[in-house]
């Protein structure tokens, strides 16, 4: 195998994460040529293409592309680690930290972690990618963000977990709703009332199922992938729904009120996931401390 530089790891880090040679150039403060040629020496030194360039699409990383990505990121961390131990000595961190979290955990994660480092790193540049359980994770494996925050049913098997929080499913109500006033409901008491059910995937998935193994068939009369329009349809008192994060109010202010589901119901924690086999960098460690901050409150 021919040498391979940490420059040439570095600009395919940069590639792998803006799945752009001209916005890696960019991050890099380089040429678009220079970008190019570490990322031909590359794939020349590890013998196989590593990114597909697609006219109007940008660049699509092989197989080969991602596996490398994930080590190039974590060398490309370890270099930004040794440029800022001086910083660490005093307490202070720096460069770029990508977090992906699912979409429905959004609005309990992305608020302590802007606030957790606006107030002790300043000078972190933190980003996030918000998606599906697959897609932030096929971002954190082809080395676009360092970890991701999801729920326990989604994690992929290249992706080893810590956990932040267990978690049960709870019934959603309006304190109108006739079943509201109970401890613990089931599913059957559910199936005679309307619906509105978070409209991802396992989490569909998993309901329609615990409710067939129960003999009855919910009536959902909507589905939406946001949480905070379920909210708003159940602070109407129109339909319950079934969600993980416990809210007092609707964002319209309506009051909610949430219980128990009766019976043996599946946990399905809050994780952190990372990349299996990767070292963890300083600044991962203190996203991890910021998200046990928050959920062990």
């Amino acid at each position: 195998m021919k040498e391979i530089t940490l420059r040439q790891l570095e600009y395919f880090a940069a590639v792998a994460e803006t799945q752009s040679v001209t916005e890696a150039a960019k991050r890099c403060n380089v040429s678009q040529a220079a970008v190019s040629l570490a990322l031909a020496q590359l794939e020349e030194a590890v013998g196989a293409t590593l990114a597909i360039r697609r006219r109007g699409k940008g660049m699509a990383l092989t197989v080969e592309g991602q596996a490398v990505a994930t080590r190039a990121r974590q060398v490309a961390e370890q270099i930004a680690d040794l440029a800022a131990a001086v910083d660490r000595v005093h307490g202070e961190l720096s460069g770029r930290l990508v977090i992906g979290v699912f979409r429905t955990l959004a609005m309990h994660a992305i608020p302590p972690l802007v606030d957790w480092f606006t107030a002790r790193h300043p000078q972190v540049e933190l980003d996030f990618i918000e998606g599906a359980g697959p897609d932030i994770q096929e971002a954190m494996l082809a080395g676009r963000a360092q970890l991701c925050v999801l729920y326990e049913a989604q994690l992929m098997p290249d992706c080893s977990p810590e956990l932040l929080m267990e978690a049960k499913r709870q019934v959603v109500f309006s304190p109108d709703h006739p079943l509201a006033a109970k401890d613990k409901v089931s599913l059957a008491e559910l199936a005679q009332y309307p619906a509105i059910m978070i409209d991802e995937e396992p989490a569909l998935q998993r309901t329609m199922a615990e409710f067939a193994r129960a003999g009855v068939e919910p009536l959902v009369r909507w589905r939406s992938a946001s949480v905070q329009a379920i909210h708003n349809v159940v602070g109407r008192n129109l339909a319950y729904s079934l969600l993980m994060q416990p809210s007092p109010l609707s964002p319209e202010g309506r009051p909610l009120v949430f219980r128990q589901l009766a019976g043996d119901v599946p946990s399905n924690a809050v994780l952190a996931a990372l990349p299996a086999g990767v070292v963890r960098s300083a600044l991962v460690n203190e996203a991890l401390a910021a998200l046990h901050a928050h959920w062990e409150k």
